[in-house]
């Protein structure tokens, strides 16, 4: 586990009951406390599957609740997480999580030996059963103060880059999860969750004005 990753999910038990994620498309939530606890026992689920440390893990997830608990479990398994099966990134990669119908035809392709789903996909283990008791809580790691998202920010995020996440969750923020929406749901998102800042593809952080926060929420 990398000093990050470790910061990141210390921070994240120590936040608790505070909401990391919200998801714009059916108002799904995730905590902080769940998000440490969930990815902490994953990733010994992980190790007893014999993941190593440097092993690629395949991560197809759109963004939402899910993807974090999937990304934070692997780097805290100090795996690899990659996007791209069968790429050069991937290769040796023998486990996968995914939502994908199609997840046992890509396993297939690319030689993947694990997959674990969230949602039931069928030839796929449910990513539950990776879980087990919590471990030992690491040492406390420092995170970044040289940030530019700040704690009582609410980050929207359109898309899956768990870099984005980490920019977010890493400074004890609230993400908004929106799966490629267009200019007017954007505006819906930001007045009904009171937006403070877009992140963009490029991991741009770009602050929303006051008055675009207090756009009727039926724009």
């Amino acid at each position: 586990m990398t000093g990050w990753t470790e910061a990141v999910l210390l921070r994240a038990a120590a936040l608790g009951p505070r909401v990391a994620v919200t998801e714009a498309a059916g108002g799904a939530t995730l905590t902080y406390g769940t998000l440490a606890v969930r990815a902490r026992q994953a990733a010994q689920g992980l190790r007893r599957r014999g993941l190593r440390p440097g092993d690629p893990v395949v991560v197809l997830l759109r963004g939402g609740c899910h993807l974090p608990v999937a990304g934070y479990a692997v780097l805290a398994a100090g795996g690899v997480v990659v996007s791209i099966p069968g790429g050069p990134a991937a290769v040796g990669a023998r486990i996968m999580i995914t939502d994908r119908d199609d997840a046992d035809a890509i396993a297939q392709e690319a030689n993947i030996r694990q997959v674990y789903s969230f949602t039931g996909v069928p030839g796929t283990a449910g990513f539950d059963s990776l879980l087990g008791a919590d471990g030992p809580v690491a040492p406390t790691a420092r995170l970044s103060t040289a940030r530019l998202v700040a704690a009582d920010d609410v980050a929207l995020v359109a898309g899956a880059d768990l870099r984005a996440y980490n920019m977010v969750l890493g400074a004890g923020a609230r993400l908004v999860a929106a799966h490629e929406p267009d200019p007017a749901e954007c505006r819906r998102i930001i007045a009904g969750h009171g937006v403070t800042l877009l992140i963009d593809e490029r991991l741009r952080v770009v602050p929303v004005r006051a008055p675009d926060r207090a756009l009727e929420a039926n724009l």
